[in-house]
Order: structure tokens, then C-alpha cells, then sequence
């Protein structure tokens, strides 16, 4: 198999050329599947009663059918529910390098090989690291379990090390290897074994994995809300930095609050920035906006100022991976501009940020940058505080003036 830190190799996938999970993936991010997860945007109350044995549906489909026989199990596991999944012996992620002209699939067994597939851009930088980075930590546990307590806990640290490292700027991923962190050194300082350990660890990743969906859907639905309709036509929204599955997890940010919109009966037109260099934009967001049959155009990033001159735009849709105390927050390269430009035309620039994503103790955004100054490809512009209208998030708006109280959601 082919490492994920070498970008001139793309891997293969684990299971071949026959592998269904590649003929899967675009089925399960079809219109039709895709609705379903929109659907979760309305349904948060219901994922709230759910327990985190029944959220292990979604997001595992192996412990979902442990007790059906082997053929019919099989066919189960083939079906992709995120943009990745863990098996309890790996985890199968979609290799975003390669949209949207092929689906490729790789199998990741070590923390490392997770790290350099993050850093190189294999699985997209956003909200969806917390979760892959919460079931690395599990498949550390299971490697460490073998080794003497001093053993162990140095090559846990170690794994924590590297992940947080891969992708600095998105706080997501620091907090979710952060819990995981915490939560082993409770469960060594309880005395549990190994085997007992790596198994709690993995309720932990399940819920992680549940919440952040709660999570995704809440910021879709508050934010839907947020926008006022215009006098007439549809909502046009200006989209920069991808908010869909591939990025968040199961339920997409950006994509639910569109979905939440549509189901209200607003027509939506969504103009999404190509957002170079990595054109996730005209790659990965167009590719889920088409699946869910949704109308948007693409533009180049150059072109942000021509379409705010000659199209109505209603508001600015920004992913934030990293918020600071003082509401400075880090998004992807690209987003400065397309906010001083929308700022400079009355435009409201909306960040959407799950709480996981504010770090109280960045004082302001020189901290975002010297946190990317040193990571090859970590590509974040740091959006000033006084640009931005307001943060949603799953717990409710945050709106000027920011400052300390950042953390203090209204």
C-alpha cells in the first residue's frame, strides 16, 4: 500500500480495484442519501435521545451488525456513512487528493500514517479531524496495549504528539487528541487494563463522532435561521472553505444550512470560490453541492469582487478552524480577501465554527500564524475580529463585541 505522505503516489484501494466500498462512497453521498443527512439538520432532538450505542449506526456499520451472520455483514461494511471509517483495525479514508475525477480509498493502521494524510491534504482540513483524530487515538491504544505501563504511556504521548502536530491551525483536532489524552490518563490512573482501556477509548471516539454531527446539524439550523430572506429572488450565498461532509463529518455545517433554508421553502444559490491552491471549492464543495442538488456556481477567487459588484449577494460563509479569545479566527487561504472585499460592500460575513474550534487561550490571530509559519501547506488567512458580523455555532451566535468572553456563547 502506497503511504499517504508521498503526494506523487496516490494509494490504492485496500481491497483493489473491486473494492464496493469505491462504487459505495458516491452512492452514500448521493442526492438521496445525502437528504437523509441533511435531514439530521431537523432532527436534533431525536440524535439528543439517542444513545451513544445507537449513534455507533451511523457511524460504524460493523458494530451495528455484529450479531448478523458474516455474508449479510459484509455487504454492510461496504457502505461508507462519512468520508471516512473505522473498522476497530483501521481506519478507510476517502483520499480527497483524487476529486472529483476518481474515488480512491486508503487504509490507515498507525497514528503516523494518519498524521502525514492529514498534512498532505488527504483528508480535508476542517471540523472532520476531531473524529479521525479521536480514532487514531484508539488505534494507538490497541498497538500500546502490549507494552509495560512506562512503554505504553510514552508511545501514547508520542501519538498524541504527531497528530496534534499534522495540522496545527485546526483546533478541532488538538481538542478531540487533547479528551482522548485525558481520558487514558484517568483510565491508567484507575488501574484499568489494557484491553479495557482501548475499548473505552473507542466509546469516547463514538461520542466525539456523535456530538460533532448534533454539532454540524445545530450550526446548519441556527444559522438558516440567521439569514434574512430578500426582498425577492433567492438567498445568495458566497461560500469559501468547504462546509459539506467531507470536511465536517457525517452532516456538512454549510450544506445543512442550506438544506435547513430549502426546507422552509427559500430558494438558495450558493457561489462557491474556487479557493486555489488546493481548489477545494471547485473540487470537493461543488462536487457535494451537485450530489445534493443544489444550484451554485463556482468562481475564481479573483472574480469575488466582480460577482459582489454585479450580483446581489446576502452574506459571506466562512469555515473557522481556529477562533481566538479576542475573535480573530483562522480559515482557509483565500478568505481574507473575500472578506475585506464583502466588508468594503455592506455584505454580512458569517463564520461557522463548532465550539471545538475556539481556543480561549489564543489571544488573537498572531497566534494562528505562528502556529502555520513552520507547516509545510498549512494554508490559513487569520480574518480580523472587526470583519466579522457574526460566529455560528451549535450552541448559539456570537455576535460584537468578542474579546475574552469569546468562550461565552449568547
Amino acid at each position: 500500500m502506497a503511504r499517504a505522505d508521498r503526494p506523487a503516489d496516490r494509494p490504492d484501494s485496500p481491497q483493489g480495484a473491486n473494492d464496493p466500498t469505491r462504487r459505495e462512497f458516491f452512492r452514500t453521498f448521493g442526492r438521496e442519501t445525502v437528504r437523509q443527512a441533511g435531514a439530521v439538520a431537523g432532527a436534533a432532538a431525536e440524535l439528543r435521545r439517542s444513545s451513544v450505542a445507537a449513534a455507533r449506526v451511523l457511524f460504524d456499520p460493523e458494530t451495528a451488525v455484529s450479531e448478523v451472520p458474516p455474508a449479510t455483514k459484509a455487504t454492510v461494511d461496504a457502505t461508507f456513512r462519512s468520508a471516512y471509517r473505522f473498522t476497530g483495525d483501521d481506519l478507510v479514508v476517502l483520499d480527497v487528493r483524487e476529486l472529483p475525477g476518481r474515488v480512491e480509498t486508503v487504509s490507515l493502521r498507525e497514528p503516523s500514517e494518519i498524521a502525514s494524510a492529514m498534512r498532505v491534504g488527504a483528508i480535508n482540513a476542517g471540523p472532520v479531524l476531531a473524529e479521525v483524530g479521536a480514532y487514531a487515538m484508539v488505534l494507538a491504544a490497541r498497538a500500546a496495549a502490549t507494552r509495560p505501563g512506562i512503554g505504553r504511556h510514552q508511545q501514547m504521548r508520542a501519538a498524541a504528539g504527531t497528530l496534534s502536530a499534522a495540522r496545527p491551525a485546526v483546533r478541532a483536532l488538538a481538542w478531540a487528541v487533547d479528551r482522548m489524552e485525558s481520558r487514558d490518563d484517568k483510565l491508567v490512573e484507575a488501574g484499568a487494563d489494557p484491553g479495557a482501556m482501548a475499548n473505552a477509548l473507542r466509546a469516547d471516539a463514538d461520542a466525539i463522532a456523535s456530538e460533532a454531527t448534533e454539532a454540524q446539524a445545530a450550526i446548519g439550523r441556527i444559522g438558516a435561521r440567521a439569514i434574512p430572506p430578500p426582498p425577492e429572488g433567492p438567498i445568495n450565498l458566497l461560500m469559501h472553505g468547504d462546509m459539506g461532509p467531507i470536511s465536517c463529518g457525517m452532516v456538512g455545517m454549510g450544506t445543512a444550512l442550506v438544506q435547513a433554508l430549502r426546507e422552509v421553502g427559500r430558494e438558495v444559490h450558493a457561489w462557491l470560490t474556487e479557493a486555489t491552491p488546493s481548489h477545494e471549492g471547485s473540487r470537493v464543495s461543488a462536487l457535494q453541492m451537485r450530489q445534493l442538488g443544489f444550484p451554485h456556481t463556482v468562481v475564481p477567487d479573483s472574480a469575488v469582487a466582480w460577482l459582489l459588484d454585479n450580483q446581489r449577494i446576502d452574506a459571506v460563509l466562512l469555515r473557522g478552524d481556529r477562533v481566538c479569545a479576542n475573535g480573530d479566527a483562522g480559515v482557509l487561504i483565500g478568505g481574507l480577501g473575500a472578506a475585506r472585499l464583502a466588508a468594503d460592500a455592506g455584505v454580512p460575513i458569517h463564520v461557522l465554527a463548532p465550539l471545538c474550534s475556539i481556543d480561549p487561550a489564543a489571544r488573537d490571530g498572531k497566534e494562528i500564524r505562528g502556529l502555520t509559519s513552520f507547516v509545510p501547506g498549512a494554508v490559513h488567512d487569520v480574518i480580523p475580529a472587526d470583519l466579522i458580523t457574526s460566529f455560528f455555532t451549535e450552541s448559539g451566535i456570537l455576535t460584537p463585541p468578542y474579546g475574552p468572553a469569546i468562550g461565552r456563547v449568547l
